[in-house]
């Protein structure tokens, strides 16, 4: 699936193991780090948003996908980035961490992702440079630019706080797995 516009397409294995979601910390080596995460990463040209997904999960981990359990809907961001979110089983007993991409893992269990710890919203507002071509728009700079909120959810488990899109795509996770 392709959007009209400029974006940037990803995807992200939700891995679970014994009712477990798995989690990574982001290693110092890759784009924000020390951010806790899902496998997965930029989808490449040619591939379909599973392969991607499937293939990030085994580069940072080792891991191989058991069975696919189910999709997760698509998360477009405001940033003009698109991700493809996939639950799958995994054995963790295989589990070889790439040390360059991934800190650490660790388990959660799914019903956690139930009730947020804090949820937040940020402002999305549209704000033209000043070259905006203001003379070709219905009231020129007094044009009424739609604004939005963004929601962010927050848990905390042990030492790791789990936020943002990872939130987001576990707390998912977590409701369509209860509903099965």
């Amino acid at each position: 699936m392709m959007f009209l516009d400029d974006f940037s397409y990803y995807a992200v294995c939700v891995p679970i193991y014994k009712n477990q979601l798995l989690f990574e910390v982001r290693s110092k080596y890759v784009s924000q780090p020390s951010e806790v995460s899902f496998p997965g990463g930029k989808i490449e040209e040619g591939e379909i948003p599973f392969e991607a997904a499937s293939r990030e999960l085994r580069e940072e981990t080792r891991l191989h996908i058991l069975s696919k359990v189910c999709d997760v809907e698509p998360v477009v961001t405001p940033f003009n980035t698109v991700i493809f979110p996939f639950v799958v089983e995994v054995d963790m007993r295989d589990i070889e961490i790439n040390n360059y991409e991934v800190f650490e893992t660790f388990l959660v269990p799914i019903d956690f992702f139930e009730t947020p710890y804090k949820v937040a919203y940020v402002d999305v507002k549209l704000e033209p440079p000043d070259d905006f071509p203001y003379d070709l728009i219905p009231l020129q700079k007094e044009y009424p630019w739609k604004k939005g909120k963004y929601k962010v959810m927050f848990y905390r488990w042990n030492n790791y706080v789990i936020w943002g899109i990872t939130a987001r795509i576990a707390h998912r996770v977590a409701q369509l797995l209860r509903a099965h």
